[in-house]
């Protein structure tokens, strides 16, 4: 079978690996000049820079299984023991959020009030239409308002940078919906499961990892398995149509001359809203044009490195989340050197800090002098830091992750029409599946499956 890929991200990447592996003819095209889509990573004076996703979540074997097959698993980088501890602002201060039952007693960052009121959780009936609500609503049913306030709103921002009144709780959060569901509660679900894979043997232990080089190891070396030959970059799509069976793409390659080949397949793992844009040229594309209405707000990562003297907190956490109650211009920052080793020189720390998204666009699109205003005296306040940064990486993002907000499904509903109608087409992406890296890999391996059946 011989098969196109539109779109040489994480999900397009895994997705010809497994089809080439499997003896399928595979032509990946990108119109970037390099592959791994918003995985990048930059090594500058001896700081290791990520410029997208900082870290994969191995939860499963078949990730494990994965790596090993692709030769890493002697890369992978643990996460530091000390970043599971994560932090809050609350009323402009840092507090650590309880990792434990004990702590849950003990802790500042909830009032008595909401320890109580978080306790009636598990006897909560599961709520009715949860398709309907948005995550701040269900948060707010399930957990109370001010567990939402100061845990959830934030968690919501470190995961899509979103608005938690307009992120649908079924598309944004389907696994904790299902346990609540299936469960009754949040908080049970997560102990039964917790329990389960207890007494799995198999189960693998959940840990956050990175690579000795960084995220981009991943792509580099997916490339090096399929063969830069089957990998066209640089490309720019003039025409893609339906023949009777088969797509016909005309393409300029990176110097500029035209191409064009038959393909039985089509798999398109571009963003959400460059679907929009591509050239297509058959029955029912119309229908696709509505994709172009998911929000992709704007963020700005701004990476900024300081002697280890200039910073008075210990860093000791995965970094912190700045609820929106709290009216900071900050989203959160990782703790980027204390996550995972050699992420900056000796005596130095290294702090990712992010900016914009849903809650605020317009700061996303800052230029770099006037970001660093706004983003410098808060930064200092929280963290205690005295002086300027030593090193400076800003990344600006201009569409950055989709959101699946109420009414998400329309456009799911869309795509699922057009395949319908256009055998052999497959649309993949994190629009789709889930914006993790983890979630990325593993709709690449279904959409190469969904090839193979049909």
């Amino acid at each position: 079978m011989k098969t196109a890929i539109i779109g040489a991200g994480i999900t397009g990447l895994t997705c010809a690996h497994k089809l080439h592996r499997q003896g399928n003819e595979v032509l990946v095209l990108e119109s970037q000049e390099r592959v791994g889509g918003v995985i990048q990573t930059e090594l500058n004076d001896g700081f290791l820079v990520e410029h997208g996703p900082n870290s994969l979540l191995l939860d499963e074997i078949d990730l494990s299984n994965y790596f090993d097959e692709l030769g890493l698993t002697n890369q992978i980088t643990k996460a530091n023991p000390h970043s599971r501890k994560r932090f809050i602002v609350r009323d402009s201060n840092l507090l650590a959020l309880p990792l434990s039952p004990l702590s849950l007693l003990t802790t500042r960052a909830f009032s008595f009030a909401a320890k109580l009121r978080l306790l009636r959780e598990f006897s909560i009936p599961s709520l009715e239409n949860p398709e309907s609500l948005s995550v701040a609503s269900f948060f707010k049913q399930r957990l109370g308002e001010e567990i939402f306030t100061y845990a959830g709103d934030p968690f919501v921002s470190g995961v899509y940078a979103g608005d938690p009144e307009k992120l649908s709780a079924s598309h944004a959060f389907p696994r904790m919906l299902e346990l609540e569901q299936k469960h009754g509660s949040i908080l049970k679900g997560f102990i039964k499961k917790a329990r389960a894979r207890q007494k799995d043997p198999d189960a693998p232990k959940r840990q956050l990892i990175n690579f000795q080089d960084g995220m981009e190891s991943l792509p580099k070396v997916l490339m090096e398995k399929i063969r830069k030959e089957n990998i066209h970059t640089g490309i720019s799509l003039n025409n893609i149509t339906r023949d009777n069976n088969t797509w016909k793409i005309a393409w300029d390659d990176t110097n500029g001359e035209s191409c064009e080949d038959t393909f039985e397949r089509l798999i398109i793992t571009v963003p959400a809203h460059a679907i929009p844009g591509l050239p297509f040229h058959f029955d029912s594309s119309d229908a696709l044009q509505p994709l172009a209405k998911i929000p992709h707000p704007p963020i700005a990562c701004a990476s900024l490195g300081f002697r280890r003297t200039q910073v008075k907190h210990p860093l000791d956490g995965f970094g912190v989340l700045v609820p929106s109650s709290e009216g900071k211009n900050l989203l959160g920052a990782i703790f980027a050197s204390t996550l995972f080793p050699g992420r900056a020189p000796d005596d130095h720390v290294l702090i990712q800090c992010f900016l914009g998204g849903a809650r605020n666009p317009a700061i996303g699109q800052l230029e770099t002098g006037d970001l660093l205003e706004i983003l410098l005296p808060e930064l200092s306040r929280m963290l205690g830091i005295y002086g300027s940064p030593v090193f400076v990486d800003v990344k600006k993002w201009a569409k950055s992750i989709p959101q699946c907000n109420l009414g998400h499904e329309r456009f799911l509903e869309a795509l699922e029409a057009v395949e319908n109608k256009n055998p052999g087409l497959t649309f993949a992406g994190s629009y789709r599946n889930g914006v993790s890296v983890g979630q990325c890999i593993r709709a690449g391996w279904a959409a190469a499956q969904i090839q193979e059946q049909s």
